[in-house]
């Protein structure tokens, strides 16, 4: 009995044993598995967390990079990269071909300055996603030099910057036009979990630019003088919201805390000239209310980019939004001195009218010329034209011969009316210029179903309308008295304030391409008819421009209160218009209108047909393009 029980406990023994081993085995190798699978998970979280830095870099040099961009090529400092020189090539000399070794030096110049933005930018900036205890550090190398305190990644490589577009034809006299660059780059993306584990992403890419001569349909606000034509300053209040790029060639003045969302640049003139400063050069601006207003220089504010000054207990602080914010000391940027580009356009490719226009009517129809139908929403029918109609009217009956009808379809072909459609030609390639030689006493679109109610205006421009309508001569006005629409505006709301928060309008249809452009050389823009019948709520989708006159309602202070011009783009003047009156102690308004302003964003890289330019360089694209990445475990 004995001998039995000792085998029998010998052999539970051993497989005890054996289950001992063996689970110690799946044990150890379901922890390996474990930790296998962890490390895994961990090294894919990395690295795509370094991917996804990757692109949220990307998008950086599209916006904040490019803004630095172009603060550097408007510095009109060589040694930086700049542009201080009238050569045909922005980068490259005055040859009828850019010279290779000169866009190197000078690209070099501008890959070096710009190093230091993009490394005042990035260096901090933890690029992972709020809350997920991750890190992502970004670097980007525009030269060999050490960048975030790390040295250029010995496995890459950092070409030469060179031309890769332009505009430029050598067989006509050589201008300024569309130039195209590239600046190469190397980013470094380090990513990190949270955890031990991390990876790394190198990407070669380069940075590619286009410039030009800037176009003034680039601001929302310009002001040669800030101040009215009877030379009363202008402030700017807490009621003031701005989300486009704001300039004067003086100074501005403000009042507890307007806001901006764009650029905000002054050149400092105490009395600007028609073509330079007439008086000194005092860069800064006045803060304050009443009878407390102090000025201040960039030197005297605590922070130059966020000011303030506080008396009577009262504290003015503008707020600056935009990327970059603010530049105290812009060089003088001169309007132009004619219309002669204008109307060289309209009479080589457009449409020139040599006579005074008693009304100038433009909207969108169907081949037979019906216009769409819109509701009290807004909602039009059809959404869509095929035709662009021009009614040119010589007289107030515009009857018989002292009425002229275009009309253009996609392809460009402009057509006159000649008692049915489609008429007769009038043009092959029509280039969206309307030029008169006289006043244009009544720009309108059509008609609204309810006079009361702007949405009923139909749209006075196609979905695919580009067109600028432009005048000349001394005490010539254009006169906007109707709705002016987009069939296919780019945004909707205005910029609106709650406390201390401001709500942007939403701008999600980039890709419109109806663009107008109302320019006057020597006359003033007038808003409305200038009586108490003037339209509520005066539609005007474009950007207005006068180079020496300025944009205002007519007869502001004596009208009864008519709403508010409802501006989608902006206002290029001389001198700043008024649109109305107002209580001081309430706010209400008394008289005019009030505005209510949203800037076009599309016109940072547009332009209405032959608009007027500024003649200082403007980045119109940024574009970073990646040729392929790897991974690196150093």
């Amino acid at each position: 009995m004995k001998r039995p029980q000792g085998i029998a406990i010998v052999v539970a023994l051993t497989v005890i044993l054996l289950l001992s081993v063996i689970s110690g085995l799946i044990f150890s190798r379901t922890m390996n598995d474990l930790r296998t699978s962890r490390d895994n998970t961990a090294m894919a979280q990395a690295v795509n967390l370094a991917r996804g830095g990757a692109v949220a870099a990307s998008a950086l040099l599209s916006n904040e990079v490019r803004a630095s961009l172009e603060s550097i090529v408007r510095s009109a400092n060589p040694s930086m990269g700049g542009i201080s020189t009238s050569d045909v090539w922005y980068y490259g000399g005055n040859s009828t071909q850019p010279i290779p070794s000169t866009v190197a030096t000078r690209l070099a110049l501008l890959a070096s300055s710009l190093q230091t933005s993009v490394n005042t930018l990035i260096c901090s900036r933890n690029f992972a996603p709020d809350g997920s205890g991750a890190t992502v550090q970004v670097r980007i190398f525009f030269t060999t030099a050490a960048a975030c305190g790390q040295a250029f990644p010995s496995a890459a490589r950092l070409p030469t910057g060179y031309v890769v577009d332009n505009d430029n034809n050598p067989s006509t006299p050589l201008t300024r036009q569309v130039q195209g660059y590239a600046l190469p780059y190397v980013m470094v993306v380090t990513a990190s979990p949270g955890t031990p584990y991390q990876r790394n992403v190198l990407i070669q890419g380069e940075y590619r630019f286009l410039l030009t001569n800037g176009s003034f349909a680039r601001y929302a606000l310009f002001t040669n003088q800030h101040r009215t034509r009877s030379n009363t300053g202008v402030w700017f209040t807490g009621q003031t919201l701005f989300d486009g790029p704001v300039h004067t060639n003086e100074r501005f003045r403000f009042s507890f805390n307007p806001w901006f969302g764009g650029y905000v640049t002054s050149a400092g003139c105490t009395n600007a000239g028609v073509s330079s400063c007439s008086g000194s050069i005092s860069p800064g601006a006045f803060f304050g209310s009443g009878s407390n207003t102090t000025f201040l220089s960039p030197s005297q504010m605590a922070n130059p980019n966020a000011p303030s000054w506080t008396s009577g207990g009262n504290t003015h602080a503008p707020v600056f939004d935009g990327t970059p914010k603010v530049n105290w000391q812009e060089s003088f940027i001169p309007m132009p001195p004619n219309a002669q580009d204008q109307r060289n356009a309209a009479t080589s490719g457009g449409l020139y009218l040599n006579f005074n226009v008693t009304r100038l009517t433009l909207y969108a129809g169907d081949a037979a010329g019906v216009r769409p139908s819109c509701n009290s929403a807004g909602v039009c029918t059809p959404a869509t034209s095929t035709h662009q109609y021009i009614e040119v009217c010589r007289t107030s009956a515009c009857t018989g011969s002292d009425r002229i009808l275009y009309r253009y379809a996609a392809d460009g072909i402009l057509y006159r009316h000649n008692g049915s459609w489609p008429g007769v030609v009038e043009r092959v390639g029509f280039n969206g210029m309307i030029f008169a030689e006289g006043s244009i006493d009544n720009l309108t679109g059509p008609s609204r179903t309810d006079s009361s109610n702007p949405n009923t205006a139909p749209p006075a421009l196609t979905s695919f309308s580009q067109l600028t309508v432009a005048n000349a001569g001394t005490g010539r006005n254009i006169q906007i008295r109707g709705d002016l629409k987009y069939q296919n505006p780019a945004c909707s709301g205005t910029p609106t304030r709650t406390g201390s928060t401001v709500s942007r309008p939403t701008c999600n249809n980039l890709s419109a391409d109806n663009i107008l452009g109302v320019y006057s050389q020597d006359g003033d823009i007038l808003l409305g008819d200038g009586t108490n019948s003037s339209l509520q709520d005066l539609t005007v989708h474009g950007v207005l421009m006068t180079s020496r006159g300025e944009v205002s309602v007519q007869n502001f202070n004596t009208i009864q209160p008519r709403g508010s011009i409802r501006l989608q783009g902006g206002i290029i003047q001389y001198a700043y218009g008024a649109f109305g009156l107002f209580n001081s102690s309430t706010g209400q308004m008394t008289q005019g209108y009030a505005r209510q302003f949203t800037y076009d964003p599309r016109m940072q890289d547009r332009a209405p047909p032959y608009f007027p330019t500024t003649g200082v360089v403007q980045v119109s694209v940024a574009t970073p393009l990646s040729f392929g990445q790897r991974e690196q475990v150093y």
